[in-house]
């Protein structure tokens, strides 16, 4: 069951649809790596593999790639598996749950939520295939998913967690859903689809979250069923944000005249494009509608609105979009205008779709009203005009004296525009994007002089990793979309893992070797975790399995030979790098107990010639000498003979050197002794043997009279 469940998730099928990919014709070239030399290999790949792929070329090939697909359910290895592997130290993959043209999604345990207890340790890993690794544009397209998605928190929308590169794969962590697509659930409806009302909670929940991403200024762009799980609670998420665009809400006169979307690679599906989109145009928020209206359509009837044909192709035949039988009448007029057209209009928003198809079915009486209100309304209308026409006439007046106060901030010198835009908050959108776009190269060149100056600065060992992500962030507030930003974010992001992984080795080395005490020439184990922290204070350190080994075996002899000064050591390494570890914690605590104890009885043996002896440490000697005691005990327990006994009083008498006499836990040891003597003295009397009797009652009877000797002298 559990294996069932785990591959009915992410993408429950990806067969069915072709997406078609345009890639852009011009590049920009990349920043230089300031890192290290993988990052100029990387540019150098960047610039060579950019290409101009004909749209016939794109749909032809993705058409076999996506003929040859897969569903999720049914995955199989592909030759370049990495089922077993571990990515990023962390993400153990245990199988294949899809394959599609670009990327392969594993299912893969979460090592870091499973030392934490969590229930459900598992995620789902988007990894970029081996062939598309090299190949800028698909790369920046799954960063660009990871990006676009983490700002994305709703809950009808799949959660990605983290994103990065492990070698030389590209992969993101997703959350894991137990579900199935729209697709599957069509398939399930056959022939007749869904009821209205059954699909409304699915409509409903779908509008939410492409409400929620336009308000952000996200496109999806490729939206269609395999895009869309329903889990088994009812929950609707969205994935795939691979394609989307960012639509500038506050920038389009800035974006707009750009000649070229440098960053972009852009990919859809022709069956669920709009017109605009299949005639070359750049996405818009209504797209994601049309798109949205045509999965409607096949959710109720089980069909496509035009039979699976692109709607170009469909408008050029004349199909006509009939209504399906599960959609009321008073919906349909939406849906017809959206089908008749090819697309959405511009007007048009998730939110009033979600009005229209929610909205209950007025009675006849309240059309009558709502006529006999306008009727009485018009006597009003007039009057009304004349306000708003005043109204008009002021916001124009207000309008030119903010375009005057506006040229004149184009006076601005280039040194103070960061300044102005910074301080100014009610600059208007035309003049901030007019600046940003006037002045970007100056702009950018002072935020890389900063970085510049972290990495250059020698006040500490390792380049202030906060701080240039700090100057980062600033940058994407002024300029979200530079590729040359994003290209510096991902090399820093890979130095910083580079050097905390370094640091990680040489602490897991110098525990291997047991150098536990800073060694000259060389830095301490907790100098090395302090840099550690100072670069990721929260990252998880694991000591490895050889320096867990090393570790365990010093602290047993040092548990064996009550060395104190042993113990000291080891205890500090223990809660410093093995504090987590079960098999550790035990003989950590007692190592704390062990060594106090020793330096009670070395500061009682100090004293005891001296003019002020101290009293015996009992409990410490009881810590001490814990295991000869139970050892003792134990023998007594299983003595069947006096010969056995008689051992035991002598190593009784021997470990009595250790404490003053009359010590109480000697004295138990002798009374129950002489018991034990006793016992088997009756036995033997029973058995008629006399001689060994009596010798064993002599034994007893001295034994109590010691025991009770010594305990006169306390």
């Amino acid at each position: 069951m559990e294996d069932r469940n785990k591959n009915s998730s992410i993408n429950k099928e990806i067969n069915g649809d072709k997406t078609k990919i345009v890639k852009p014709q011009n590049r920009e070239n990349t920043i230089k790596d300031i890192i290290d030399s993988n990052s100029k290999a990387s540019a150098q790949n960047r610039n060579e593999t950019a290409t101009i792929v004909s749209q016939k070329q794109n749909s032809t090939a993705l058409q076999d790639e996506n003929d040859r697909r897969e569903p999720l359910n049914e995955a199989k290895p592909t030759p370049d598996s990495l089922i077993g592997e571990t990515i990023k130290n962390r993400y153990d993959i245990e199988s294949l749950i899809g394959h599609g043209g670009l990327c392969d999604v594993y299912l893969a345990k979460d090592k870091i939520l499973e030392s934490t207890g969590a229930d459900m340790p598992y995620v789902a890993l988007k990894i970029l295939q081996k062939e598309f690794a090299s190949q800028p544009e698909t790369a920046r397209m799954l960063i660009r998913e990871a990006q676009k998605t983490q700002k994305l928190s709703h809950p009808n929308i799949i959660r990605v967690y983290d994103f990065g590169v492990d070698g030389e794969v590209y992969f993101l962590v997703m959350e894991y859903v137990d579900g199935e697509t729209l697709e599957n659930l069509i398939q399930r409806s056959r022939p007749d689809g869904l009821k209205y009302q059954s699909t409304l909670s699915i409509l409903n929940q779908t509008l939410d979250a492409l409400s929620y991403a336009h308000s952000l200024g996200v496109i999806h762009a490729d939206l269609k069923p395999a895009n869309i799980i329903l889990t088994s609670e009812g929950t609707v998420k969205l994935l795939d944000f691979g394609v989307s665009k960012t639509q500038q809400l506050k920038h389009d006169q800035y974006a707009a005249k750009r000649k070229v979307q440098d960053t972009d690679t852009l990919g859809y599906t022709p069956n669920y494009a709009s017109l605009d989109i299949l005639s070359g145009k750049d996405p818009r928020f209504n797209d994601d509608l049309f798109a949205f209206c045509c999965i409607t359509y096949e959710l109720l009837s089980c069909k496509h609105p035009y039979s699976r044909t692109p709607v170009n192709e469909a408008l050029k035949k004349n199909i006509k979009v009939k209504k399906p039988a599960n959609i009321p009448f008073s919906k349909w007029s939406l849906f017809s205008q959206v089908f008749t057209k090819g697309s959405a209009p511009s007007q048009l928003t998730a939110g009033r779709i979600k009005q229209h198809i929610n909205k209950s079915r007025w009675p006849t009486y309240s059309g009558i009203a709502a006529s006999l209100a306008i009727c009485v309304g018009l006597a009003g209308v007039y009057q009304q005009q004349q306000v708003k026409i005043s109204d008009l006439e002021r916001a124009l007046t207000s309008r030119g004296e903010t375009i005057e106060s506006s040229e004149r901030l184009l006076n601005t010198l280039p040194e103070n525009t960061k300044a102005l835009i910074d301080n100014q908050q009610d600059l208007h959108p035309v003049i901030k994007a007019g600046f940003l776009r006037l002045y970007k190269p100056l702009l950018l060149g002072e935020f890389e002089s900063q970085i510049d100056d972290v990495l250059n600065s020698d006040v500490t060992t390792f380049p202030n990793y906060d701080q240039i992500e700090s100057i980062l962030h600033q940058a994407q507030v002024y300029y979200p979309d530079s590729h040359k930003i994003e290209v510096l974010a991902l090399d820093i992001q890979s130095s910083k893992h580079s050097t905390l992984l370094s640091i990680a080795r040489q602490i897991n080395s110098q525990l291997e070797k047991s150098v536990y005490t800073e060694q000259e020439g060389s830095k301490s184990i907790y100098d090395l975790k302090k840099e550690l922290h100072q670069i990721h204070q929260a990252y998880p350190f694991t000591p490895s399995s050889l320096a867990s080994e090393v570790f365990g075996q010093h602290l047993d002899t040092a548990l064996q030979m009550r060395d104190a000064a042993a113990l000291v050591t080891l205890i500090k390494v223990g809660d410093t790098f093995f504090a987590h570890t079960d098999e550790h914690k035990q003989n950590l605590a007692k190592s704390a107990a062990l060594k106090d104890a020793v330096l009670e009885m070395k500061l009682y043996e100090s004293a005891k010639e001296s003019d002020t002896p101290l009293e015996f440490p009992a409990e410490a000697a009881r810590i001490l000498f814990q295991e000869e005691f139970e050892g003792l005990h134990h023998r007594l327990k299983q003595a069947k003979t006096t010969v056995t006994l008689d051992r035991l009083v002598k190593d009784i008498n021997q470990l009595s050197a250790n404490f003053p006499s009359g010590f109480q836990d000697i004295n138990d040891l002798r009374f129950q002794t002489a018991d034990k003597y006793l016992q088997f003295s009756d036995i033997l009397l029973n058995k008629r043997k006399s001689k060994s009797a009596r010798r064993a009652m002599k034994k007893a009877n001295e034994l109590l009279k010691r025991a009770e000797q010594e305990s006169k002298q306390i």
